[in-house]
């Protein structure tokens, strides 16, 4: 149960306040100003300036601009005369004045048609605000010359301590009778936030009780609710925005939110306000359609498919760690599969491949000395429809795998062949797929070149579980060790028209290019007359809650389809092999693990069956090997280009695995995996702000692939003395450095103050398995006092849940060493050190120190630590070196 609101008695000024402002953000104190104007020199001249600007200002705009006012006959609400920068497009674009005029809107030939402000399109509270009040629009007609729904009810209420949630809901005739709490609530306040409704006109503004800097309010722009659709004006009080997916959020653009091939719904959006240095965002639901629009002055404008109900809720950060713990704790969405998941993951992408050619590759990987730890042999080989039955061929092709220590991860294809199979008559007969817009039949489409039938996920009824219980029976026959699914998104490549206003009530610049690939906007739902276009986030989401309730805990579960919430391995379907994409792939990497989704991967090289350069694929495996899941098409692995390629690409490779025990620690931990720099250098937002091409790996690791072709130099910028990971030269403070690079070279850098624990990977090893039987060595860069009298650094790993080591470097008078064994159970411990099955090496066999304050070469030092070799109740061991050097 949620904690109750907390209600605040309001003293008789403030009682007299609440009566008299109507809008917020309008009931300012004096400004430093009047105090300035006391004095009469000032006041002169100020006056005389202000004159000279404001004369000659009014005069154009009454006199010249179209700009002031409406029709005679409207009784002006808010002003026209705004800012551009706050102009919210009011309706269709490309309306004449007249039109624009009778819409209750302002014009202008350059921006057209716009919201006044407070915009005439609101809803109105009658009487005092409770919970759940109902609201009546300002004006029947919509800008979508749509009718406004009569009345809505708004909800606003406290999550936790430090989320608030509003919601906005339909009021149907029967919820218009239902007895409301009479108590009036003027003021709700978490720990950190303070929310006020306004009226008659319904505005709701978020303050941060520390500094009373606004951190949310509806009051710039439109609240528009019509019968399927939903716009509304949210202004976070930032000056930098990111989210969405997306690293950075450029003012001026549109962001689609619609669940195809390439794009998930991520509705969260996120920002920095530079004036307190704090950072605060919200989340919303959009279970279909949706399309966000960040305005120039960074109001954020959502316009959506309305299914009746749009709810969001605020995080109050204040940093960017705290936004990410907030939006683990509302997602609930840790993912931690099997070690083995951090291995590479091959697949066959081409069509109709026999499994004798796709063996026969496999068998050439193997002579040849290519790594790789699963393989799904073809993706086009398991559909739902199928019988899945275990044939000769196949039984062999699985043990040429597991002969070879490898895993089989079978690709399903989520999507049936009306071909008469059992599990195609069963949804049919259980009313269980979409259906077609002009009659009771199923809905058709393309995929991989056959007709195929779409379930409908999202619908609650019992029939489509029981029909899953017996269809995924099916797949598990396979004994995978874990499962690729594809197709979760409705794609159809099949020929379709695209929808017009008078059957959409807005349509999304975006909108024709997105749902190209997928089933038709029209197409119906299979429990209603509903268009699925207002589900469509829904579907793919609501297909891995399904499988995942089918697979359990503890699987790799492969996906392309996601939202918040998805426990899954989430990679891109259908991206092409181009610079472009590559560039695109790392601003989705980053933008996900903001908001929460950590074991995320990149199609390495592209998946669209398109061709791809060289060059382009290296500088791909060197930005793949950074994330957690790597997966790659077959005829884009290292055999396929030349040995010069190949030698970089199982060298790359090889640095994954060294790094592999550093990429579980963050996933078990849950921490944030990519994180652009202002994640941790916000102080240095002048270079950070929208700074994406480089980012974090974790705490302590400083990544700047090369995004582009035939580079010799790349621009990395540095807020503190960072260190070359693998050799240690040390980088210029706070400053832009032209780094030199060759098409080997993935630069990466240590953070001072950090210890980071890496495998120690030969030549021979040929698998994630082996990696984690080599011994350990330690690489460290030490942060000084100013005096240089003391420099640390520390570090940890978790192997398991409970199960891991933590390091501390110390550096005075001689260098200390400490390394400690963290461990809730004793079980985890045998396990790993177990002489018939030992699951991984415990032995810690040297450290590389760098940021010595009186020496520029690597400090290295011999260990030879081993967890195994801890006997009793011993959980530390200490390591003291004399140190000459310190003067």
């Amino acid at each position: 149960m949620p904690p109750p609101l907390k209600q605040r008695e309001l003293t008789p000024e403030e009682e007299q306040q609440e009566v008299e402002v109507d809008f917020p953000e309008f009931d300012k104190s004096p400004a430093f100003i009047h105090v300035l104007l006391l004095n009469k020199t000032i006041r002169l001249f100020f006056v005389l300036g202000l004159a000279a600007i404001v004369i000659p200002a009014f005069a154009y705009l009454f006199f010249f601009s179209q700009e002031i006012g409406h029709a005679p006959k409207h009784q002006l609400v808010g002003t026209c005369g705004h800012p551009t920068l706050y102009h919210i497009q009011c309706g269709f674009g490309n309306i004449s004045q007249d039109e624009c005029h009778r819409l209750g809107c302002c014009y202008t030939s350059l921006s057209t048609c716009y919201h006044s402000l407070p915009s005439e399109h609101q809803f109105r509270l009658e009487g005092d605000w409770q919970d759940g009040a109902q609201l009546t629009p300002t004006r029947n007609l919509t800008p979508y010359l749509k009718s406004s729904v009569p009345k809505i009810r708004a909800h606003l209420g406290i999550v936790s301590q430090t989320r608030l949630q509003l919601s906005l809901t339909t009021v149907s005739a029967e919820s218009t009778r239902e007895q409301l709490p009479t108590e009036q609530i003027n003021v709700i306040e978490t720990d950190e936030l303070r929310a006020r409704v306004y009226s008659p006109t319904f505005f709701v503004e978020v303050k941060r009780k520390s500094n009373d800097e606004i951190v949310f309010s509806t009051a710039r722009g439109p609240l528009v609710v019509s019968e399927g659709f939903f716009e509304w004006t949210l202004h976070l009080g930032v000056d930098i925005l990111f989210g969405l997916g997306e690293a950075v959020l450029e003012p001026g653009r549109k962001y689609l939110l619609l669940n195809n091939q390439n794009v998930s719904a991520v509705p969260v959006v996120m920002g920095y306000n530079m004036k307190t240095n704090q950072f605060n965002g919200v989340v919303f639901n959009t279970p279909g359609l949706t399309e966000i629009e960040i305005v120039r002055s960074r109001l954020i404008v959502i316009r959506a498919q309305f299914t009746g109900h749009f709810q969001l809720e605020l995080l109050p950060g204040p940093n960017p760690a705290d936004l990410h713990r907030q939006l683990k704790t509302l997602a609930q969405n840790h993912y931690h599969p099997p070690f083995w998941s951090f291995g590479v993951h091959v697949c066959d992408e081409s069509l109709n491949a026999s499994l004798a050619t796709v063996r026969s590759d496999i068998e050439t990987m193997l002579s040849t000395g290519i790594i790789f730890d699963s393989h799904c042999l073809n993706d086009d080989l398991f559909w739902l429809s199928s019988a899945m039955s275990i044939t000769t061929e196949l039984e062999e092709a699985v043990g040429l795998l597991s002969n070879n220590s490898k895993r089989f991860v079978p690709s399903v294809v989520m999507v049936m062949e009306p071909t008469g199979n059992p599990a195609y008559t069963t949804a049919r007969t259980n009313g269980l797929l979409l259906r077609s817009a002009y009659n009771i039949a199923s809905y058709r489409g393309l995929v991989r070149n056959r007709t195929a039938v779409y379930l409908d996920w999202r619908t609650e009824r019992h029939e489509m579980t029981l029909w899953l219980q017996q269809t995924w029976s099916s797949v598990r026959n396979l004994n995978g060790a874990g499962y690729s699914l594809k197709e979760g998104s409705l794609r159809d490549d099949g020929n379709k028209t695209y929808p017009s206003r008078s059957q959409l009530t807005y349509l999304p610049e975006a909108l024709n290019s997105s749902i190209a690939d997928l089933i038709r906007w029209d197409t119906k739902l299979s429990d209603s007359m509903d268009m699925a276009v207002k589900s469509q986030n829904r579907m793919g989401p609501e297909m891995m809650r399904r499988v995942l309730g089918e697979v359990g805990e503890g699987v790799l579960v492969i996906s392309g389809a996601y939202d918040l919430r998805t426990k899954a391995a989430i990679v891109a379907q259908n991206v092409s092999g181009t610079w472009i994409s590559l560039r695109n792939e790392v601003n989705r990497a980053i933008g996900l693990s903001v908001a929460g989704l950590s074991f995320i991967g990149t199609p390495v090289c592209g998946n669209a069956r398109d061709n791809v350069t060289e060059e382009l694929c290296i500088r791909w495996y060197q930005f793949g090997s950074l994330l957690p899941l790597f997966k790659v098409s077959e005829d884009r692995m290292p055999h396929r280009f030349s040995m010069f390629a190949q030698r970089i690409m199982l060298s790359t490779i090889r640095k994954r695995y060294a790094l592999v025990e550093y990429m579980n620690t963050l996933i078990m931990t849950d921490s944030a995996y990519l994180r652009p720099m202002f994640y941790h250098y916000e102080e240095a937002r002048n270079y950070t702000a929208e700074l994406w091409e480089q980012f974090m790996v974790g705490d302590a690791l400083l990544v700047a692939p090369v995004l582009l072709p035939q580079m010799t130099q790349i621009d990395i910028y540095f807020p503190e003395t960072f260190y070359e990971l693998w050799a240690g030269d040390e980088l210029p403070t706070n400053d832009v450095l032209q780094y030199a690079v060759v098409e080997s070279d993935l630069p990466m850098f240590i953070r001072p103050g950090f210890v980071v624990g890496l495998r120690q990977i030969s030549d021979e090893v040929m698998a994630i398995d082996d990696a984690r039987l080599q011994p350990m060595f330690l690489v460290g860069a030490m942060s000084c006092n100013i005096r240089k009298t003391k420099c640390d650094a520390s570090g940890s790993l978790v192997f398991a849940n409970g199960f891991g080591l933590e390091f501390r470097v110390v550096l005075e008078q001689e260098l200390t060493i400490r390394i400690r064994l963290l461990l809730e159970n004793e079980t985890l411990k045998e396990s790993a050190c177990s002489a018939t099955q030992k699951t991984l090496s415990g032995e810690v066999l040297f450290v590389q120190l760098y940021g010595h304050p009186n020496r520029t070469e690597p400090l290295a030092q011999q260990l030879n630590f081993d967890l195994c070799q801890l006997t009793g109740t011993e959980t530390e061991r200490v390591y003291s070196f004399p140190n000459n050097d310190i003067q």
